[in-house]
């Protein structure tokens, strides 16, 4: 703690709990998937020691998102038709989403989070495809983790978040200034340094870190953008659930994305046809 009384930004990342790090089971999947010499068969056979993940994956894989021309019936068709790279994405938000899910809070407010950070993710994922990006899944899974520092906050400074909402709300203003007043910083700087706890990569660390200012992101400012217009989009529009006041859309991200607000709606259509059946998948919950 701080003279203050304040936890330092370290000491609320190690309050995480069970969010501190990442299952070993996942651990075994990443390391298989990083040897440049490791083929189908083996990436199939780590990911199947887990039973759950294999059948969301394979589900995944099954969905209108990928529109496959065939039904994928084994992992390592999986890994061929979707990719080494993205399937390990895929991986981890099935990982992370699992973790959540089983963590101490409300099952309510699991579910409110996981609403509003699967359709962030969505929307982030329509936006790379408008790009035609070549890995769309990172910039899903980007989305996904955007707001995780809020769950960290939760675990570790329960009272110092409730005041920094109550201040946030006092002022009209989004919970990250209520955050920065209370503890100097906020949700997203907690996710990013979660994301290098858990020893992820920047591309999806930096965009955690920057979703509320993607202009000033140094290296990945496209996937900031990404998750910060569909972060944003998700609160303005209502499909994430948790109806707070949403973080000013930086025109900038406008730029840096090659999108306009015309766009949204065809967006918007896609994420809301998507988001059903993605929490179901992902949570077993379907909220149509």
């Amino acid at each position: 703690m701080t003279a203050a009384g304040t936890p330092t930004l370290d000491q609320v990342v190690a309050g995480a709990g069970e969010l501190a790090s990442l299952p070993d089971s996942w651990q075994h999947i990443d390391a298989v998937l990083a040897k440049p010499s490791s083929n189908n068969v083996q990436i199939a056979d780590a990911i199947a020691r887990d039973p759950g993940l294999t059948a969301r994956l394979l589900r995944l894989a099954n969905s209108p998102m990928f529109g496959l021309s065939s039904r994928v019936e084994r992992l390592s068709q999986a890994v061929h038709l979707i990719g080494t790279r993205q399937l390990r994405e895929l991986a981890l938000a099935a990982t992370v989403v699992d973790l959540i899910s089983a963590g101490p809070g409300k099952k309510a407010r699991i579910q409110a989070f996981l609403h509003h950070s699967t359709a962030t993710g969505l929307f982030a994922r329509a936006i790379a495809g408008r790009r035609r990006e070549t890995d769309v899944e990172r910039f899903f899974v980007a989305g996904l983790l955007h707001d995780l520092g809020l769950l960290v906050l939760e675990t570790s400074a329960p009272e110092l978040l409730a005041e920094a909402t109550r201040q946030a709300v006092h002022r009209n203003k989004p919970i990250e200034v209520g955050e920065k007043a209370v503890f100097g910083f906020d949700h997203a700087a907690v996710g990013a340094a979660l994301m290098k706890r858990w020893r992820l990569p920047d591309a999806l660390a930096e965009p955690v870190a920057w979703h509320h200012d993607p202009s000033s992101a140094p290296t990945h400012p496209v996937e900031a953008a990404a998750v910060h217009l569909g972060s944003t989009a998700v609160d303005l529009i209502g499909l994430g659930g948790e109806g707070c006041i949403a973080t000013p859309l930086d025109q900038r991200a406008w730029t840096l994305l090659g999108c306009e607000p015309a766009d949204l709606p065809g967006m918007a259509d896609q994420v809301a046809a998507n988001l059903a059946p993605m929490l179901d998948i992902l949570i077993g919950e379907n909220p149509a």
